[in-house]
């Protein structure tokens, strides 16, 4: 096209930009300034091409367990202090559950996001950053109102950027703002059945021993046993499983950040670092480079750049602009390199999302440790104790003996299931209704009957098995 001398204005060079654009998947808001030659942009493009090229002859990829030993340190087989303290669910823990027997990742049940937050003050944003690393985004989402336990510190310190700012500050308050835009890029999904959940071989140990103390200490002192030695475990390994679902990828983020200034410049200083932002992401985006406005000086080194600002006022705001990443390679500060060798290498690939289901180690120990402990029904009473004196959290509607009666009695029937012989008799779907109604009224609630009996295979293939048979029958008749 520029051989034959044709220009960007011309409608076949407008097409065959908007091909490049959506093949290099770059916002249109990002894509070469109008005012950019079509020179300028064909060398840009190749150069952009190139760095794909380099990063998959350096691609290597793991097995999926190795893979989930591997992303963000085993994050994913680590436990989950869940408590009302935002700082002590961010914490990393000691692996707590073995990787599951038949384990397979699958593609990504959430779609790539672009977001913005921003944030009041330097804890906010390092409160979000940290949640969002060790957490994950759905817990990151749920926790600004309040998740599980905890109305985490986060609900009112960061906001998104349509929300409002509030009060202004005093003039004497020291002032800052935050604003942050990631690209959150799922690649593969996994999910832990609860039947499939074993404690790690470190974890059982050491609930063993606590078991062990249990039956030598007096009554009277068995709490204050317990709140030590089960806070140390909850501490180590974690309250809490992951259940999922969980996702792996990568999160490139831009932040942009001023602090110093006066309140009443907090709407002006706002305006110029959001336009800053948007110049520095549109950079990365297009490879273009960045610009900024008029009347701003700018200096940059690596990741990070800073702008100073005069305004009418001679007002000058001093700007700090960063990249970092969470997973993808390396040293890359390209958001086009990055992204290739993200998707070139799950070497690269770390947790960016652990799902919103916990499963607390007692449920675990009750489903699938009961040969391994005296008596299971304690071991998981006295932790739910432990817990909840600690936490000041409920462990659970449904608890210790109760709870596990509730499943014994669910299985057995199952078993009796599979004796069954599929007439299509109204005397059989009855039994299965009066059961149903009989662990509800057990358990005040329906968990054991989806949990247990629906999820399992024998009452599945019954109902299909029955609705083939009557749908016969009608046909006939």
């Amino acid at each position: 096209m520029r051989e034959k001398a044709r220009s960007r204005p011309e409608e076949a060079v407008r097409k065959k930009e908007e091909e490049l654009r959506q093949v290099m998947d770059i916002s249109p808001q990002y894509w070469a300034p109008s005012e950019k030659p079509l020179k300028e942009v064909i060398e840009n493009v190749h150069k952009q091409l190139d760095l794909p090229e380099e990063t998959v002859s350096q691609s290597e990829n793991l097995r999926d367990k190795n893979l989930l030993r591997w992303a963000s340190g085993g994050l994913a087989l680590q436990g989950i202090y869940k408590t009302n303290k935002l700082a002590e669910m961010v914490e990393k823990r000691e692996q707590l559950i073995d990787i599951p027997e038949g384990f397979k990742l699958f593609g990504p049940q959430q779609g790539p996001l672009f977001e913005k937050k921003e944030f009041s003050s330097a804890k906010a944003e390092s409160s979000f950053t940290r949640t969002m690393e060790n957490l994950g985004f759905s817990i990151s989402v749920t926790a600004k109102g309040g998740f599980g336990g905890f109305s985490a510190e986060t609900s009112s310190d960061y906001r998104s950027c349509s929300e409002s700012q509030g009060t202004h500050k005093s003039h004497s308050e020291h002032t800052y703002i935050c604003t942050t835009k990631y690209s959150y890029i799922p690649l593969a999904s996994c999910y832990f059945p609860k039947a499939q959940l074993r404690l790690s071989s470190a974890a059982l140990q050491e609930l063993k021993e606590i078991e062990q103390l249990l039956s030598h200490t007096p009554e009277p002192d068995k709490l204050n046993m317990l709140k030590s030695r089960g806070g140390r475990f909850f501490n180590r390994f974690g309250s809490h499983v992951n259940q999922g679902p969980l996702h792996l990828g990568g999160i490139f983020w831009w932040k942009a950040s001023s602090e110093g200034f006066r309140a009443e410049q907090l709407d002006e200083v706002k305006k110029q670092t959001s336009n800053e932002l948007s110049n520095y992401v549109g950079g990365s985006y297009s490879g273009f480079g960045w610009s900024v406005a008029a009347g701003v000086t700018a200096s940059k080194s690596g990741s990070e750049a800073s702008f100073q600002g005069t305004d009418r006022k001679q007002m000058q705001t001093e700007i700090q602009l960063f990249v970092t990443k969470t997973g993808g390679p390396p040293g890359v500060d390209s958001l086009t390199a990055w992204k290739s060798g993200l998707m070139t290498s799950n070497k690269t690939w770390s947790v960016i999302d652990r799902g919103s289901q916990l499963i607390p180690v007692w449920e675990v120990i009750l489903s699938n440790h009961r040969e391994d402990f005296k008596d299971v029904y304690q071991m998981s009473s006295s932790l739910t104790r432990a817990y909840e004196a600690l936490t000041k959290l409920s462990a659970s509607p449904l608890v210790g003996e109760e709870l596990a009666s509730a499943v014994d009695e669910a299985k057995l029937f199952l078993e009796e299931m599979k004796t069954w012989e599929v007439t299509g008799d109204e005397e059989q779907l009855v039994t299965l209704l009066n059961f149903k109604q009989k662990l509800h009224e057990k358990t005040k609630h329906s968990r054991t009957w989806i949990e247990v009996c629906l999820s399992d295979k024998v009452l599945q293939d019954f109902l299909e098995n029955s609705f083939t048979v009557q749908r016969f029958t009608c046909t006939k008749y």
